[in-house]
């Protein structure tokens, strides 16, 4: 009715599941539709049914942590936030390029196909410890970075080693100061899972030869074979969207899985040192069994 309002009465399933809806409107000039616009987040009115509206049923009982409800994040891209001291930066596997002057531009143009964020300027974990009392003065409960684990690229998307922390960006020792420092100011540290693929340049497929391993690129008989897809006559392997820097990982692999959600794995071994949470890189890519593992830990 003019004026009036429109309302719909749904029955929740038993299960989890994500419904997609549209609103259908019979008038006396024919049928409109009311449906999702850009993002699913606005209603447009279209002669055509159109993609729907999304609504997700959670299990019941779910419940998200009491420390992250009402919280205030603050994220930080680690390479690029602040780097303390004039130490020169160690030596490293992979081959990079140190930007001398903080403000310089980073190499990437959108004309550079070929660019593989291999240029890296230094911030380091002591530069976010000394600027935690301005981020708490923004109101932050929760910290949440960037990959901070070995990589090849200063994004570190592209993981060479989950147990390490990258040279560039300091050690064991000054992550776990980190979260102490951040606890004495009542904020919690969550990390970058990004465990849907590894790095070609890591400890587990090591295509480059950088580390004294037995990768799965190598052998068929490598520790880590059974994480990656290869085809038949071990030419190719599946990656992330295609990319031959991110191979693509089984997350349902008993080794993969135990080595990342196991009582002695990735995730365990983080939050004795201080981490309180994960955020999931392409956590709509992971099989719900691993998720279910890993919200387990």
């Amino acid at each position: 009715p003019e004026g009036g309002d429109w309302a719909v009465t749904i029955t929740a399933p038993e299960e989890p599941a994500a419904l997609w809806y549209c609103f259908r409107l019979t008038l006396e000039s024919g049928e409109l539709w009311l449906c999702a616009g850009y993002g699913g987040r606005f209603g447009q009115i279209m002669s055509t049914r159109g993609d729907g509206f999304r609504l997700t049923v959670y299990k019941r009982g779910f419940e998200t942590p009491e420390w992250f409800r009402r919280s205030v994040m603050y994220q930080i891209f680690p390479d690029r936030f602040r780097k303390s001291g004039d130490d020169p930066l160690p030596q490293t596997k992979n081959k990079r390029l140190v930007h001398r002057d903080w403000y310089e531009r980073p190499l990437f143009t959108q004309d550079d196909p070929k660019y593989e964020a291999t240029d890296f300027f230094g911030g380091n974990l002591r530069g976010i410890i000394e600027k935690l009392p301005y981020i708490k003065s923004l109101g932050t409960t929760v910290l949440y970075l960037n990959p901070i684990f070995e990589a090849a690229a200063n994004h570190r998307y592209n993981t060479g080693d989950y147990l390490k922390i990258d040279p560039y960006l300091g050690t064991a020792e000054d992550f776990e100061l980190l979260c102490r420092e951040a606890e004495k100011l009542d904020i919690s540290i969550i990390l970058d899972g990004v465990f849907s693929h590894t790095g070609s340049d890591s400890v587990y497929f090591n295509k480059e030869g950088h580390y004294d391993s037995i990768g799965a690129f190598g052998s068929s008989e490598s520790p880590y074979a059974s994480w990656y897809q290869f085809s038949e006559d071990r030419t190719r392997y599946e990656s992330w969207w295609g990319f031959p820097t991110l191979p693509n990982v089984d997350e349902t692999d008993p080794n993969y899985l135990a080595f990342i959600c196991g009582e002695n794995g990735v995730l365990a071994h983080w939050m004795k040192a201080g981490v309180k949470g994960w955020r999931l890189d392409v956590a709509d890519e992971l099989p719900d069994a691993f998720l279910e593992a890993l919200r387990l830990r």
